[in-house]
C-alpha cells in the first residue's frame, strides 16, 4: 500500500489554532469583525493570545457559517 498525499486537511490539521493574525490574512476580516461576527470561535490560549481553529477559518472562507 503506498501513502498518497491528499490535498485535504486531515482531523488533527482542522483542529489546529492559527493566530488571529494568520486568520486576517486569510479571511480579510479584521480582528474586530473576527471579534464581532465569529467571537464564539476564537479559542482563548492565554489571557493574551487567542487564535481560531483552522477548520472555523476554512468555514468562514467559504461561507458556510451565519
Amino acid at each position: 500500500m503506498s501513502a498518497e498525499k491528499s490535498d485535504q486537511p486531515t482531523w488533527l490539521d482542522l483542529q489546529r489554532v492559527l493566530p488571529l493574525d494568520e486568520v486576517e490574512q486569510l479571511t480579510s476580516l479584521s480582528h474586530d469583525s473576527l471579534k464581532r461576527h465569529h467571537g464564539d470561535k476564537i479559542v482563548e490560549l492565554s489571557p493574551r493570545r487567542r487564535g481560531m481553529r483552522l477548520r472555523d477559518v476554512l468555514a468562514i472562507t467559504s461561507g458556510d457559517t451565519p
